[in-house]
């Protein structure tokens, strides 16, 4: 069987940094060699993030990378700009942009990536002349974040068992049709939010850029709930699916990446941070604090520094 890896131990990413991470699993051609049939095809990878963890500067020469977020926020830093991902978002970078995690970490949450060749001859992942060219023209003209839905999960499930077959005729095939999947969910995306009322969605991103603006703000489920005209039940359940999240476990996690810009961007104390996000004190902020990022509030900032 390849050599893929997973593990449920503290391990250390590729810029030398510790931490613990639960369920990641990796598949890279470096480690196990090319599929056969399958040159395009890099990596693939999932985790399953429960402490923010480091994601500093990096870059994939001649290769496009796709993040896709099963579950949870993250968000990814490219050429100054923040790009914000929740459930059910592909965010890419293209061959050679360096990029990184906002503020050089990933929240928790749990992910996929994929690495690929960029498309750059024709037959490129067996297509045809046409088809690859398409392809190609439409990643030239991709937004830098999709709403693709949840059915990419299957894919990549598919992608990976694919991987880990030892047939290498079966393997080949089943790579290969995975990727063909995700590129087609990718580029004509039908799920996306449809299975959610459109005058619910809007609100709903009302709502998020009040949370965004607002992070001292603290509602209620109900109150959320009455601002968007439907049920305290009905909301819950499509404000989760929605964003991966309940409400209240999202609104925190946007408090607390706030609470990690101000620590990085100023000289406030952890004291008027705290204060500032609403929090009744500094020790239950540094509370909360580490059990999203895995460290304290002091010990965060001095990283980052």
């Amino acid at each position: 069987m390849p050599d893929s890896q997973e593990r449920n131990a503290v391990v250390k990413d590729v810029h030398g940094n510790h931490f613990l991470r639960d369920a990641r699993w990796t598949y890279t051609t470096e480690d196990n060699g090319s599929i056969p049939l399958v040159p395009e095809f890099v990596m693939l990878g999932s985790d399953d993030i429960r402490k923010a963890i480091p994601l500093d500067d990096h870059v994939h020469h001649g290769c496009f990378e796709f993040a896709f977020v099963e579950r949870g926020i993250a968000s990814w830093e490219l050429e100054g700009t923040v790009y914000k991902t929740q459930a059910g978002d592909v965010f890419h970078a293209r061959p050679g942009e360096l990029h990184r995690g906002g503020f050089s970490i990933i929240e928790p949450c749990k992910l996929w990536w994929m690495i690929l060749t960029a498309p750059h001859h024709d037959g490129w992942l067996r297509l045809p002349p046409g088809e690859s060219r398409w392809i190609e023209h439409s990643l030239e003209d991709l937004p830098r974040v999709v709403q693709i839905g949840f059915k990419a999960v299957e894919s990549f499930k598919q992608l990976r068992k694919g991987l880990e077959k030892t047939n290498e005729a079966l393997r080949g095939m089943m790579v290969r049709h995975a990727i063909h999947n995700l590129l087609l969910q990718l580029l004509q995306p039908t799920e996306a939010r449809a299975v959610i009322a459109e005058d619910l969605l809007r609100k709903f991103d009302l709502l998020i850029a009040r949370m965004e603006q607002e992070p001292e703000w603290r509602p209620s489920v109900q109150e959320l709930a009455d601002a968007a005209s439907v049920s305290q039940s009905h909301f819950y359940h499509t404000f989760q699916e929605y964003t991966g999240q309940p409400p209240i476990t999202f609104i925190e996690r946007l408090r607390i990446k706030e609470a990690c810009r101000k620590l990085a961007e100023t000289r406030d104390s952890v004291t008027d941070i705290s204060h500032s996000l609403g929090y009744p004190s500094s020790q239950h902020f540094a509370t909360v604090f580490k059990r999203f990022m895995g460290v304290t509030p002091t010990q965060w900032r001095n990283r980052s520094t």
